[in-house]
C-alpha cells in the first residue's frame, strides 16, 4: 500500500491494479444515492473497473500529488471513498466550466453514503487543497458541483474555494457551479 497523505482520521493511498480495489469502486458506484448528482458514469462490471484502474488511474500517479486516491478510515480501516486531484483541463467538462489553464488543478470526491455528514469529505478535501497550493507551480484549485448538491458545495466552500460561475452541463437539467481557490497572491479567480 502506497500511502500518500494522512489526516487526523483518514489515510489516503494509491489504488492498485487488483480485483479488490476494482470491487471497492464498483460497489461505491453501484449505490444510486452516491451517483444521484453524478449521473450514469459508473462502469458495469468489476472487470471494467480493473481495466480503468490499469489504463487511466494508475498512470495518473506519474506526477506526485496527482491522481485518484483511495480514502480509508485509519490505517486498517474500511474504504470510505476516493478523492482526486488532476489538471483541470483534463476534466470532461473543462470547456463548459471555463477551465483552460493547465496549471489549475481540479478536485473531486465520492464517498459511501454511510459516512456522509461526518465531515470526512471536508477533512480530506482541505488537506488535498492545502497540499496542492503548497506547490508554487499550481495557480488554483478548482471544483464543480450541481447547484442542487448543497452538501458537495459546502465541502468545496469549507476547504476555501469560492463560487466563480454557473454553467450548463450536457445531460443535466440542473446548472452546475464552478468554484476556485487561487494560489495565494494570485489575481486569478
Amino acid at each position: 500500500m502506497i500511502v500518500v497523505l494522512k489526516t487526523d482520521r483518514l489515510i489516503l493511498r494509491q489504488f492498485a491494479d487488483t480485483e479488490e480495489d476494482a470491487g471497492l469502486l464498483h460497489e461505491l458506484d453501484s449505490d444510486p444515492d452516491v451517483m444521484r448528482y453524478i449521473g450514469p458514469f459508473g462502469l458495469p462490471t468489476v472487470v471494467a473497473y480493473r481495466e480503468r484502474l490499469r489504463t487511466v488511474w494508475l498512470p495518473s500517479y506519474a506526477k506526485p500529488g496527482r491522481g485518484i486516491l483511495a480514502v480509508h478510515e485509519g490505517p486498517d480501516g474500511p474504504f470510505v471513498g476516493w478523492i482526486f486531484l488532476r489538471p483541470a483541463t483534463e476534466s470532461r467538462f473543462a470547456a463548459e466550466a471555463g477551465w483552460a489553464c493547465s496549471t489549475d488543478l481540479e478536485i473531486g470526491y465520492r464517498f459511501h453514503k454511510a459516512v456522509w455528514g461526518r465531515g470526512l469529505a471536508t477533512e480530506v478535501a482541505t488537506a488535498i487543497v492545502r497540499s496542492a497550493l503548497a506547490d508554487p507551480a499550481v495557480t488554483a484549485v478548482v471544483g464543480a458541483t450541481l447547484a442542487t448538491n448543497r452538501a458537495s458545495a459546502r465541502v468545496l466552500e469549507k476547504c476555501g474555494l469560492t463560487r466563480v460561475r454557473e454553467f450548463a452541463l450536457p445531460g443535466f437539467t440542473d446548472p452546475a457551479i464552478a468554484y476556485a481557490r487561487p494560489q495565494s497572491g494570485s489575481d486569478r479567480a
